[in-house]
């Protein structure tokens, strides 16, 4: 299917990107390269999308400076990799995430199979292919976009996304659970204290609990 955008997707998208790029500008002055993924990475952004960016390298120290409406702690699965997410606004509609430990070669494909794009292709109005919660593959055009469904086409998605195919699968797997289950909750859900720090969160926690602790030691291990 053939989408063309019109004025206001456009200037929505515009907007969006000005943030993004805003944030990622603010990530330079700590020494951080930030990478904006999803639908602002694609192009078919709607009026109630989110700014979601993804710092593969974190600065634990100087995240923890920034001015934040609040931040909390994510861990989906007992083993996976534990994040950390900085939320810029209430409504949690521009968020800050990056991993706690060492990331598997699979959840690095996870933002790379939405779209991932970096503030030079940003500043450069490029966007880039990936697969959004409807299992649709979004291949940006010069008008918008072409759209087809990810079953019957995930050798196409690998090419574009350049992803593996078994995170193609995964994922196909698991939004077509969702799909059909609605969403279900995750293994552990902190949030922060107005005074409490991400470190010291993170060190609390990895006494605490024995799934958090094995998934940083995992990545520290590989180090």
């Amino acid at each position: 299917m053939q989408v063309t955008y019109d004025t206001e997707h456009w200037g929505i998208l515009k907007e969006l990107r000005r943030i993004s790029i805003s944030v990622l500008d603010k990530l330079q002055e700590g020494s951080m390269k930030g990478y904006v993924y999803g639908s602002v990475a694609r192009g078919d952004v709607k009026s109630t999308s989110d700014v979601d960016v993804i710092v593969f390298s974190p600065n634990l120290v100087w995240l923890d400076l920034m001015e934040a409406d609040h931040k909390f702690i994510v861990q989906a699965t007992p083993g996976s990799t534990p994040k950390a997410y900085i939320a810029l606004d209430p409504e949690e509609r521009t968020v800050i995430s990056f991993p706690l430990g060492k990331l598997t070669g699979v959840e690095e494909d996870f933002y790379r199979f939405g779209g991932l794009i970096d503030k030079e292709a940003l500043l450069r109005d490029e966007r880039v292919p990936g697969v959004n919660k409807q299992l649709q593959l979004i291949i940006p055009t010069r008008e918008g976009h072409d759209e087809i469904p990810l079953r019957g086409n995930e050798d196409l998605a690998v090419r574009l996304t350049k992803v593996s195919m078994a995170t193609v699968l995964q994922r196909e797997k698991l939004l077509t659970r969702r799909k059909e289950r609605g969403k279900t909750g995750t293994f552990l859900t902190y949030e922060l204290r107005s005074d409490e720090s991400i470190q010291q969160a993170v060190r609390d926690l990895f006494k605490e609990n024995k799934f958090f602790r094995r998934n940083i030691d995992r990545g520290r291990d590989k180090r």
